[in-house]
Protein backbone atom coordinates (compact mmCIF):
# COMPACT_ATOMS: atom_id res chain seq x y z
CA UNK A 1 0.00 0.00 0.00
CA UNK A 2 1.30 3.14 -0.59
CA UNK A 3 2.48 5.58 2.15
CA UNK A 4 -0.16 8.24 0.66
CA UNK A 5 -2.98 5.02 1.27
CA UNK A 6 -2.46 4.56 4.54
CA UNK A 7 -2.41 6.29 7.84
CA UNK A 8 0.59 4.39 9.75
CA UNK A 9 2.95 6.12 7.53
CA UNK A 10 4.86 8.79 5.64
CA UNK A 11 3.49 12.05 6.63
CA UNK A 12 0.26 10.89 8.32
CA UNK A 13 2.14 8.10 10.73
CA UNK A 14 3.23 11.16 13.48
CA UNK A 15 -0.27 12.84 13.20
CA UNK A 16 -1.70 9.49 13.79
CA UNK A 17 0.07 8.98 16.97
CA UNK A 18 -0.83 12.47 18.39
CA UNK A 19 -4.13 11.78 17.61
CA UNK A 20 -4.54 7.65 19.10
CA UNK A 21 -2.48 8.87 22.06
CA UNK A 22 -4.69 11.83 22.79
CA UNK A 23 -7.90 9.41 22.49
CA UNK A 24 -6.05 7.01 24.61
CA UNK A 25 -5.52 9.67 27.41
CA UNK A 26 -9.14 10.78 26.96
CA UNK A 27 -10.81 7.00 26.92
CA UNK A 28 -8.11 5.91 30.04
CA UNK A 29 -9.21 9.15 32.17
CA UNK A 30 -12.94 8.29 31.83
CA UNK A 31 -12.77 4.33 33.08
CA UNK A 32 -9.15 4.99 35.76
CA UNK A 33 -11.47 7.48 37.90
CA UNK A 34 -14.59 5.91 38.34
CA UNK A 35 -12.16 2.80 39.57
CA UNK A 36 -10.20 5.43 42.05
CA UNK A 37 -13.19 7.56 43.97
CA UNK A 38 -13.14 4.48 46.61
CA UNK A 39 -9.49 5.44 47.01
CA UNK A 40 -9.94 9.23 46.97
CA UNK A 41 -12.77 9.01 48.79
CA UNK A 42 -10.37 6.92 51.84
CA UNK A 43 -7.85 9.26 51.70
CA UNK A 44 -9.15 12.81 51.35
CA UNK A 45 -12.54 12.09 52.30
CA UNK A 46 -15.40 14.63 51.52
CA UNK A 47 -17.94 11.46 50.80
CA UNK A 48 -20.39 13.94 49.32
CA UNK A 49 -18.20 16.04 46.96
CA UNK A 50 -16.79 13.17 45.85
CA UNK A 51 -18.97 12.91 42.62
CA UNK A 52 -17.93 16.24 41.31
CA UNK A 53 -14.26 14.58 40.91
CA UNK A 54 -15.84 13.45 37.56
CA UNK A 55 -18.86 15.63 37.07
CA UNK A 56 -16.70 19.22 37.57
CA UNK A 57 -14.27 17.37 34.51
CA UNK A 58 -17.46 16.48 32.25
CA UNK A 59 -19.36 19.94 32.62
CA UNK A 60 -15.89 21.99 31.74
CA UNK A 61 -15.01 19.40 28.77
CA UNK A 62 -18.56 20.22 27.68
CA UNK A 63 -17.87 24.21 27.61
CA UNK A 64 -14.76 23.24 25.86
CA UNK A 65 -16.19 21.57 23.16
CA UNK A 66 -18.50 24.54 22.68
CA UNK A 67 -15.37 27.34 22.33
CA UNK A 68 -13.56 24.94 20.72
CA UNK A 69 -14.70 25.55 17.38
CA UNK A 70 -14.11 29.40 16.87
CA UNK A 71 -10.66 28.62 18.64
CA UNK A 72 -9.66 26.19 16.20
CA UNK A 73 -10.52 27.95 13.07
CA UNK A 74 -8.88 31.53 14.51
CA UNK A 75 -5.25 29.79 15.33
CA UNK A 76 -5.31 26.58 13.55
CA UNK A 77 -5.10 23.31 14.79
CA UNK A 78 -1.26 22.98 15.51
CA UNK A 79 -1.30 26.12 17.94
CA UNK A 80 -4.52 25.29 20.00
CA UNK A 81 -3.16 21.68 19.81
CA UNK A 82 0.16 23.05 21.71
CA UNK A 83 -1.21 25.47 24.01
CA UNK A 84 -4.33 23.23 25.09
CA UNK A 85 -1.88 20.10 25.45
CA UNK A 86 0.48 22.30 27.65
CA UNK A 87 -2.49 23.28 29.50
CA UNK A 88 -4.06 19.62 30.28
CA UNK A 89 -0.09 18.24 31.29
CA UNK A 90 0.16 20.97 33.66
CA UNK A 91 -3.03 20.91 35.49
CA UNK A 92 -2.90 17.06 35.05
CA UNK A 93 0.15 17.30 37.35
CA UNK A 94 -1.85 19.79 39.71
CA UNK A 95 -4.46 16.96 40.13
CA UNK A 96 -2.03 14.48 41.23
CA UNK A 97 -0.32 16.67 44.02
CA UNK A 98 -3.81 17.59 45.34
CA UNK A 99 -3.52 17.63 49.26
CA UNK A 100 -7.48 17.77 49.77
CA UNK A 101 -10.42 16.97 47.83
CA UNK A 102 -11.82 20.65 47.15
CA UNK A 103 -8.20 21.41 45.43
CA UNK A 104 -8.27 17.83 43.65
CA UNK A 105 -12.27 19.60 42.10
CA UNK A 106 -10.34 22.46 40.72
CA UNK A 107 -7.77 21.23 39.33
CA UNK A 108 -10.07 18.73 37.32
CA UNK A 109 -12.42 21.90 36.39
CA UNK A 110 -9.38 23.50 34.53
CA UNK A 111 -8.62 20.05 33.72
CA UNK A 112 -11.43 19.28 32.30
CA UNK A 113 -11.22 22.69 30.22
CA UNK A 114 -7.95 21.59 28.46
CA UNK A 115 -9.35 17.80 27.59
CA UNK A 116 -12.32 19.05 26.08
CA UNK A 117 -10.55 20.82 23.90
CA UNK A 118 -7.79 18.92 22.85
CA UNK A 119 -9.83 16.37 22.06
CA UNK A 120 -11.90 18.83 19.39
CA UNK A 121 -8.46 19.29 18.27
CA UNK A 122 -7.79 15.89 17.46
CA UNK A 123 -11.41 15.62 15.70
CA UNK A 124 -10.74 18.31 13.74
CA UNK A 125 -7.64 17.40 12.73
CA UNK A 126 -8.55 14.11 11.40
CA UNK A 127 -10.80 16.49 8.54
CA UNK A 128 -7.67 18.65 8.06
CA UNK A 129 -4.97 16.35 7.66
CA UNK A 130 -6.14 13.61 5.63
CA UNK A 131 -7.53 13.02 2.21
CA UNK A 132 -11.03 11.95 2.49
CA UNK A 133 -10.47 8.48 1.53
CA UNK A 134 -8.31 8.04 4.60
CA UNK A 135 -10.85 9.51 7.10
CA UNK A 136 -12.79 6.90 7.72
CA UNK A 137 -9.88 4.67 8.54
CA UNK A 138 -8.71 7.48 11.29
CA UNK A 139 -11.75 7.56 12.70
CA UNK A 140 -12.05 3.39 12.54
CA UNK A 141 -8.25 3.64 14.76
CA UNK A 142 -10.09 6.20 16.88
CA UNK A 143 -12.64 3.75 17.60
CA UNK A 144 -9.68 0.77 18.09
CA UNK A 145 -8.52 2.34 20.92
CA UNK A 146 -11.81 2.94 22.43
CA UNK A 147 -12.43 -0.68 22.27
CA UNK A 148 -9.22 -1.53 23.46
CA UNK A 149 -8.89 0.76 26.92
CA UNK A 150 -12.79 -0.60 27.31
CA UNK A 151 -10.40 -4.45 27.23
CA UNK A 152 -7.29 -3.13 29.15
CA UNK A 153 -8.17 0.16 30.76
CA UNK A 154 -9.90 -1.23 33.71
CA UNK A 155 -6.89 -3.66 34.52
CA UNK A 156 -4.44 -1.11 33.96
CA UNK A 157 -6.21 1.18 36.55
CA UNK A 158 -6.67 -1.85 39.21
CA UNK A 159 -2.89 -2.36 38.87
CA UNK A 160 -1.81 1.43 38.70
CA UNK A 161 -3.98 1.45 42.19
CA UNK A 162 -2.51 -1.89 43.56
CA UNK A 163 1.09 -0.73 43.10
CA UNK A 164 0.30 3.02 44.25
CA UNK A 165 -2.42 5.23 44.64
CA UNK A 166 -5.03 7.25 42.80
CA UNK A 167 -2.39 9.48 42.12
CA UNK A 168 -0.66 7.36 39.79
CA UNK A 169 -3.79 7.57 37.89
CA UNK A 170 -3.02 11.22 36.88
CA UNK A 171 0.45 10.60 37.24
CA UNK A 172 0.50 7.86 34.27
CA UNK A 173 -0.94 10.36 31.91
CA UNK A 174 1.55 13.02 32.08
CA UNK A 175 4.10 10.89 29.81
CA UNK A 176 1.53 10.00 27.45
CA UNK A 177 0.57 13.40 26.94
CA UNK A 178 3.90 14.69 26.24
CA UNK A 179 4.56 12.02 23.77
CA UNK A 180 1.00 13.16 22.24
CA UNK A 181 3.10 16.80 22.83
CA UNK A 182 6.22 15.90 21.11
CA UNK A 183 4.88 14.16 18.18
CA UNK A 184 2.04 16.30 17.09
CA UNK A 185 4.17 19.98 18.33
CA UNK A 186 5.15 20.39 13.97
CA UNK A 187 3.07 17.23 12.36
CA UNK A 188 -0.56 18.40 12.90
CA UNK A 189 -1.68 20.91 10.02
CA UNK A 190 -0.78 24.32 10.64
CA UNK A 191 -4.50 25.54 8.96
CA UNK A 192 -3.61 29.14 10.12
CA UNK A 193 0.19 30.49 9.34
CA UNK A 194 -0.92 33.64 10.29
CA UNK A 195 -3.42 33.89 13.45
CA UNK A 196 -6.17 35.71 13.44
CA UNK A 197 -7.43 37.16 16.36
CA UNK A 198 -10.41 34.91 18.77
CA UNK A 199 -13.48 36.23 18.42
CA UNK A 200 -15.38 33.88 21.71
CA UNK A 201 -19.24 34.61 21.75
CA UNK A 202 -19.63 34.55 25.87
CA UNK A 203 -23.32 35.61 25.70
CA UNK A 204 -23.70 32.57 23.63
CA UNK A 205 -21.56 30.36 25.72
CA UNK A 206 -23.57 31.45 28.58
CA UNK A 207 -26.72 30.26 26.92
CA UNK A 208 -25.73 26.98 25.69
CA UNK A 209 -24.73 26.62 28.98
CA UNK A 210 -27.97 26.87 30.54
CA UNK A 211 -29.15 24.87 27.80
CA UNK A 212 -27.16 21.83 28.77
CA UNK A 213 -27.55 22.49 32.27
CA UNK A 214 -31.61 22.86 32.09
CA UNK A 215 -32.26 20.13 30.19
CA UNK A 216 -29.83 17.44 32.24
CA UNK A 217 -31.77 18.78 34.77
CA UNK A 218 -35.07 18.20 33.55
CA UNK A 219 -34.29 14.71 31.80
CA UNK A 220 -32.52 13.36 35.10
CA UNK A 221 -35.39 14.48 37.75
CA UNK A 222 -38.03 12.60 35.42
CA UNK A 223 -40.30 10.58 37.83
CA UNK A 224 -38.50 11.91 41.17
CA UNK A 225 -39.08 15.82 40.96
CA UNK A 226 -41.32 16.38 38.89
CA UNK A 227 -41.13 20.45 39.66
CA UNK A 228 -37.46 19.96 38.76
CA UNK A 229 -38.60 18.54 35.48
CA UNK A 230 -40.89 21.54 34.84
CA UNK A 231 -38.44 23.83 35.71
CA UNK A 232 -35.70 22.42 33.70
CA UNK A 233 -38.01 22.19 30.56
CA UNK A 234 -38.98 25.91 30.96
CA UNK A 235 -35.55 27.13 31.47
CA UNK A 236 -34.15 24.96 28.48
CA UNK A 237 -36.75 26.31 26.28
CA UNK A 238 -36.17 30.00 27.62
CA UNK A 239 -32.34 29.90 27.40
CA UNK A 240 -32.78 27.67 23.54
CA UNK A 241 -35.16 30.73 22.15
CA UNK A 242 -32.49 33.18 23.38
CA UNK A 243 -29.53 31.41 21.55
CA UNK A 244 -31.45 30.85 18.56
CA UNK A 245 -32.52 35.05 18.10
CA UNK A 246 -28.90 36.10 19.80
CA UNK A 247 -26.62 34.01 17.26
CA UNK A 248 -28.94 35.13 14.32
CA UNK A 249 -28.24 38.90 15.56
CA UNK A 250 -24.65 38.47 16.25
CA UNK A 251 -22.06 38.22 13.31
CA UNK A 252 -20.06 35.50 15.30
CA UNK A 253 -21.72 33.30 16.92
CA UNK A 254 -20.17 30.47 19.20
CA UNK A 255 -22.40 28.10 16.86
CA UNK A 256 -23.87 29.01 13.79
CA UNK A 257 -27.05 28.46 12.78
CA UNK A 258 -25.59 26.87 9.45
CA UNK A 259 -23.85 24.67 11.42
CA UNK A 260 -26.95 23.09 12.74
CA UNK A 261 -29.31 23.14 9.96
CA UNK A 262 -27.34 23.06 6.80
CA UNK A 263 -27.95 19.98 4.54
CA UNK A 264 -26.34 17.64 5.06
CA UNK A 265 -25.48 18.79 8.47
CA UNK A 266 -28.67 18.39 10.28
CA UNK A 267 -29.81 15.05 9.25
CA UNK A 268 -26.20 14.33 10.57
CA UNK A 269 -26.52 15.27 13.54
CA UNK A 270 -30.01 14.13 13.68
CA UNK A 271 -29.06 10.25 13.10
CA UNK A 272 -25.82 10.42 15.44
CA UNK A 273 -27.87 12.13 18.15
CA UNK A 274 -30.82 9.47 18.03
CA UNK A 275 -28.47 6.50 17.74
CA UNK A 276 -26.65 7.15 20.59
CA UNK A 277 -29.41 7.65 22.86
CA UNK A 278 -31.14 4.56 21.30
CA UNK A 279 -27.41 2.75 22.01
CA UNK A 280 -26.71 3.81 25.50
CA UNK A 281 -30.02 4.72 27.39
CA UNK A 282 -29.97 0.86 27.77
CA UNK A 283 -26.24 -0.15 27.94
CA UNK A 284 -25.11 2.10 30.80
CA UNK A 285 -27.25 -0.33 32.64
CA UNK A 286 -26.47 -3.41 31.74
CA UNK A 287 -23.87 -4.26 34.45
CA UNK A 288 -26.90 -3.41 37.75
CA UNK A 289 -29.27 -6.03 35.54
CA UNK A 290 -26.87 -8.74 34.94
CA UNK A 291 -25.66 -8.15 38.68
CA UNK A 292 -29.02 -7.89 40.45
CA UNK A 293 -31.48 -9.76 38.07
CA UNK A 294 -29.46 -12.43 37.05
CA UNK A 295 -27.62 -12.66 39.93
CA UNK A 296 -23.75 -12.74 37.88
CA UNK A 297 -20.60 -11.38 40.37
CA UNK A 298 -19.37 -7.93 40.23
CA UNK A 299 -16.56 -8.68 37.56
CA UNK A 300 -19.15 -10.34 34.88
CA UNK A 301 -21.27 -7.61 35.00
CA UNK A 302 -19.21 -5.48 34.22
CA UNK A 303 -17.46 -7.56 31.63
CA UNK A 304 -20.91 -7.14 30.03
CA UNK A 305 -20.36 -3.76 28.96
CA UNK A 306 -18.00 -4.76 26.33
CA UNK A 307 -20.07 -6.31 23.62
CA UNK A 308 -22.08 -2.64 22.67
CA UNK A 309 -17.93 -1.40 22.78
CA UNK A 310 -17.19 -4.04 20.43
CA UNK A 311 -20.04 -4.02 18.08
CA UNK A 312 -19.11 -0.59 17.69
CA UNK A 313 -15.45 -0.40 16.91
CA UNK A 314 -16.46 -3.30 14.18
CA UNK A 315 -18.81 -1.42 12.52
CA UNK A 316 -16.29 1.58 12.26
CA UNK A 317 -13.58 -0.46 10.73
CA UNK A 318 -16.09 -2.39 8.55
CA UNK A 319 -17.41 1.24 7.28
CA UNK A 320 -13.60 2.21 6.82
CA UNK A 321 -13.33 -0.76 4.43
CA UNK A 322 -16.75 0.38 2.61
CA UNK A 323 -16.34 3.70 1.77
CA UNK A 324 -14.88 3.17 -2.02
CA UNK A 325 -18.51 1.00 -2.89
CA UNK A 326 -20.40 2.91 -0.27
CA UNK A 327 -21.99 5.97 0.25
CA UNK A 328 -21.64 7.94 3.41
CA UNK A 329 -25.24 8.27 3.89
CA UNK A 330 -26.43 4.39 2.92
CA UNK A 331 -24.07 3.42 5.18
CA UNK A 332 -26.10 5.47 7.89
CA UNK A 333 -29.26 3.93 6.41
CA UNK A 334 -27.81 0.49 7.08
CA UNK A 335 -27.01 1.03 10.67
CA UNK A 336 -30.14 2.77 11.39
CA UNK A 337 -32.11 -0.73 9.61
CA UNK A 338 -29.65 -2.90 12.24
CA UNK A 339 -30.67 -0.62 14.86
CA UNK A 340 -34.33 -1.80 14.95
CA UNK A 341 -34.34 -5.32 15.25
CA UNK A 342 -30.92 -5.26 17.82
CA UNK A 343 -33.05 -3.23 20.15
CA UNK A 344 -35.99 -5.12 19.26
CA UNK A 345 -34.10 -8.40 20.65
CA UNK A 346 -31.93 -6.44 23.84
CA UNK A 347 -35.69 -6.10 24.72
CA UNK A 348 -37.00 -9.07 24.19
CA UNK A 349 -34.23 -11.11 26.25
CA UNK A 350 -34.13 -8.83 29.01
CA UNK A 351 -38.10 -8.94 29.38
CA UNK A 352 -38.60 -12.84 28.89
CA UNK A 353 -34.81 -14.01 30.63
CA UNK A 354 -34.18 -15.36 27.53
CA UNK A 355 -30.31 -16.70 28.13
CA UNK A 356 -28.12 -14.18 28.52
CA UNK A 357 -26.10 -14.69 24.84
CA UNK A 358 -29.10 -12.95 23.40
CA UNK A 359 -28.81 -10.41 25.61
CA UNK A 360 -25.49 -9.61 24.83
CA UNK A 361 -25.80 -10.13 20.91
CA UNK A 362 -28.37 -7.32 20.65
CA UNK A 363 -25.75 -5.25 22.62
CA UNK A 364 -23.15 -5.89 20.24
CA UNK A 365 -25.89 -5.36 17.01
CA UNK A 366 -26.16 -2.04 18.31
CA UNK A 367 -22.99 -0.96 18.91
CA UNK A 368 -22.57 -1.93 15.58
CA UNK A 369 -25.49 0.23 14.00
CA UNK A 370 -23.57 2.80 16.25
CA UNK A 371 -20.02 2.26 14.51
CA UNK A 372 -21.92 2.78 11.13
CA UNK A 373 -23.99 5.76 11.97
CA UNK A 374 -21.65 7.92 13.93
CA UNK A 375 -18.26 6.86 11.75
CA UNK A 376 -20.31 7.49 8.79
CA UNK A 377 -22.01 10.65 9.97
CA UNK A 378 -18.82 12.22 11.35
CA UNK A 379 -17.41 11.12 7.50
CA UNK A 380 -20.33 13.18 5.99
CA UNK A 381 -19.91 16.08 7.78
CA UNK A 382 -16.19 16.74 7.23
CA UNK A 383 -16.76 16.06 3.53
CA UNK A 384 -19.71 18.83 3.52
CA UNK A 385 -17.39 21.64 5.02
CA UNK A 386 -14.66 23.50 3.66
CA UNK A 387 -11.55 23.89 6.00
CA UNK A 388 -12.19 27.41 7.07
CA UNK A 389 -15.43 26.01 9.10
CA UNK A 390 -13.63 22.65 10.25
CA UNK A 391 -13.26 23.64 13.64
CA UNK A 392 -16.81 24.85 14.22
CA UNK A 393 -18.81 22.03 12.38
CA UNK A 394 -16.99 19.70 14.50
CA UNK A 395 -17.62 21.55 17.39
CA UNK A 396 -21.46 21.90 16.82
CA UNK A 397 -21.69 18.14 15.88
CA UNK A 398 -19.45 17.17 18.89
CA UNK A 399 -21.70 19.34 21.66
CA UNK A 400 -24.69 17.60 20.02
CA UNK A 401 -23.33 14.10 20.46
CA UNK A 402 -22.20 14.90 24.24
CA UNK A 403 -25.42 16.25 24.95
CA UNK A 404 -27.56 12.92 23.44
CA UNK A 405 -25.11 10.64 25.21
CA UNK A 406 -25.73 12.26 28.63
CA UNK A 407 -29.92 12.19 27.43
CA UNK A 408 -29.57 8.75 26.45
CA UNK A 409 -28.09 7.86 29.77
CA UNK A 410 -30.14 10.40 31.81
CA UNK A 411 -33.83 9.01 30.84
CA UNK A 412 -32.53 5.53 30.80
CA UNK A 413 -31.30 5.82 34.52
CA UNK A 414 -34.84 8.04 34.80
CA UNK A 415 -37.08 5.08 33.54
CA UNK A 416 -35.27 2.35 35.36
CA UNK A 417 -35.65 4.08 38.29
CA UNK A 418 -39.73 5.22 38.20
CA UNK A 419 -40.31 1.64 37.56
CA UNK A 420 -38.36 0.40 40.18
CA UNK A 421 -40.46 3.07 42.46
CA UNK A 422 -43.69 1.99 41.29
CA UNK A 423 -43.38 -1.70 41.88
CA UNK A 424 -41.34 -1.53 45.26
CA UNK A 425 -41.81 1.92 46.39
CA UNK A 426 -37.86 2.66 47.37
CA UNK A 427 -34.91 3.62 45.07
CA UNK A 428 -32.56 4.65 47.68
CA UNK A 429 -30.61 1.00 47.40
CA UNK A 430 -30.77 0.99 43.64
CA UNK A 431 -29.22 4.43 43.82
CA UNK A 432 -26.09 2.70 46.43
CA UNK A 433 -25.49 -0.15 43.77
CA UNK A 434 -25.31 2.60 41.09
CA UNK A 435 -22.44 4.90 42.95
CA UNK A 436 -20.77 1.37 43.79
CA UNK A 437 -21.52 0.72 47.30
CA UNK A 438 -22.10 -3.18 48.37
CA UNK A 439 -25.76 -3.32 48.91
CA UNK A 440 -28.28 -6.73 49.28
CA UNK A 441 -30.72 -6.34 47.26
CA UNK A 442 -34.32 -8.23 47.84
CA UNK A 443 -35.87 -10.29 44.91
CA UNK A 444 -38.77 -8.08 44.52
CA UNK A 445 -36.34 -5.11 44.18
CA UNK A 446 -34.01 -7.45 41.53
CA UNK A 447 -36.98 -8.00 39.79
CA UNK A 448 -38.22 -4.54 39.65
CA UNK A 449 -34.47 -3.71 37.93
CA UNK A 450 -35.17 -5.99 35.31
CA UNK A 451 -38.76 -4.75 34.16
CA UNK A 452 -36.98 -1.66 34.37
CA UNK A 453 -34.60 -2.07 32.06
CA UNK A 454 -36.83 -4.19 29.23
CA UNK A 455 -38.88 -0.94 29.80
CA UNK A 456 -36.10 1.49 29.52
CA UNK A 457 -35.48 -0.69 25.80
CA UNK A 458 -39.23 0.09 24.85
CA UNK A 459 -37.67 3.73 24.64
CA UNK A 460 -34.37 2.75 23.12
CA UNK A 461 -36.67 1.24 20.20
CA UNK A 462 -38.39 3.89 20.00
CA UNK A 463 -35.80 6.37 19.28
CA UNK A 464 -34.34 3.95 16.79
CA UNK A 465 -37.26 3.75 14.76
CA UNK A 466 -37.36 7.52 14.54
CA UNK A 467 -33.56 7.21 13.83
CA UNK A 468 -34.58 4.69 11.06
CA UNK A 469 -36.70 7.47 9.32
CA UNK A 470 -34.26 10.04 9.69
CA UNK A 471 -31.47 7.83 7.99
CA UNK A 472 -34.24 7.34 5.05
CA UNK A 473 -34.56 10.69 4.28
CA UNK A 474 -30.86 11.55 4.22
CA UNK A 475 -30.18 8.32 2.01
CA UNK A 476 -33.40 9.70 -0.73
CA UNK A 477 -31.78 12.96 -0.21
CA UNK A 478 -28.21 11.70 -1.08
CA UNK A 479 -29.24 10.27 -4.06
CA UNK A 480 -31.11 13.25 -5.47
CA UNK A 481 -27.80 14.91 -5.61
CA UNK A 482 -25.62 15.00 -8.91
CA UNK A 483 -23.49 12.04 -8.80
CA UNK A 484 -24.69 10.86 -5.20
CA UNK A 485 -23.29 13.45 -3.25
CA UNK A 486 -22.19 16.57 -5.00
CA UNK A 487 -20.77 20.00 -3.97
CA UNK A 488 -21.75 20.03 -0.73
CA UNK A 489 -19.83 22.67 0.58
CA UNK A 490 -21.84 25.61 1.25
CA UNK A 491 -25.10 23.86 0.23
Amino acid sequence: MSTDQSIWAGRYLPVTIANLTIVAIAAFDGLAIVAALPNITEDLGHVGLVPWVITAYLATSAVAVIVAGPVIDAIGVRRTFRVTGVWFLAWSAAAAASPNLPMLIAARVMQGLGGGLVIAVALAAVGLAYPHELRPRAFAANSLVWGGMGFGGPALAGALLTMGDWRSIFLVQLPLTALALAVGWRSLPSTRERATSVRMDWTGVALLSIVTIGSLIAVSEIGHRWWLVVGGVAVTTASATGYWRHSGRTPDPVLHREHLTRFPLRWVHLTSGLVLIAGLATDNYLPLYVQTTRGRSEGFAAFSLMFLTVGWTIGSVVFSRLLHRWRESDVILLGAVLIVPATTLSGLAIAFDWHLGFVFAGFAAVGLSIGFVSTAGLTLLQASSAESEMGRANAAHQFIRTLCITYGVALGGAILLLVVDRRVGDIEAVRDVLAGKDVELGEQTASAIGAGLAWTTLLSFVVAVACLLAARRLASAMRALPGGRGSLVGD
